[in-house]
């Protein structure tokens, strides 16, 4: 199994860390890699800035692994410390003046306050940043479905999360979040060909067949 190159990551520091507890933070943490700089791409807008929050994200759960169940949920785990950290982030720079030089070492959302007000303001309303990583007008149809079909879709088809892990975690029956799944994937689809047609794209593809 690959492991995460720590050096790189620059992590560890100068802490005296035992072997033993590096290999259990890779085993835990290094599956979802992947998926926790998706979410940090979401949140902050930017490539370069989603690698610094990760960085930071990990960092901080390296921190606090003493504190972590190992068995448990860590994908959630450190969905929920990078997200910590972004608004961190996001209110620190609201606080900052306009004219205040940036950091640009620390990792950041938006350069303008106003931008990071209203990005903040948006997340803590409800607005699921896995989102942002759709097409404008793929978000605008999922944007329509109900929260109840909307989360274990995104669930699933962005975070590749298996339908009993998605159960658990939203505590629903399993056959409830298959059906729920099933129903989204339908709507967006019949969505998705209504607009087709309206834009003539559904023609234009019939036409070239």
């Amino acid at each position: 199994m690959k492991r995460i190159n720590l050096d790189e990551w620059n992590l560890f520091g100068n802490w005296e860390i035992e072997t033993e507890e590096e290999d259990a933070f890779n085993e835990e943490v290094l599956p979802h890699i992947d998926s926790l700089r998706a979410f940090a791409i979401s949140l902050t807008g930017d490539r370069n800035r989603a690698d610094d929050l990760v960085q930071d994200t990990l960092l901080r759960a390296l921190r606090a692994f003493d504190s972590f169940s190992r068995g448990t949920d860590c994908r959630s785990w450190l969905f929920r410390i990078c997200k910590n950290r972004f608004y961190d982030i996001c209110r620190k720079k609201m606080r900052r003046p306009l004219h205040e030089d940036v950091d640009l070492s620390q990792p950041m959302a938006p350069e303008r306050s106003w931008e990071v007000e209203k990005e903040l303001k948006r997340i803590e309303a409800g607005a699921d940043p896995s989102l942002e990583l759709l097409g404008d007008r793929v978000r605008h149809a999922v944007q329509q479905l109900a929260k109840e079909f909307r989360v274990p879709l995104l669930m699933c088809d962005l975070d590749g999360l298996a339908y009993h892990e998605i159960s658990r975690e939203l505590d629903v029956p399993l056959g409830t979040v298959r059906s729920r799944i099933s129903r989204a994937r339908k709507k967006l689809r019949k969505e998705l060909m209504e607009y087709a047609q309206e834009n003539g794209f559904a023609d234009r593809q019939l036409s070239a067949a």
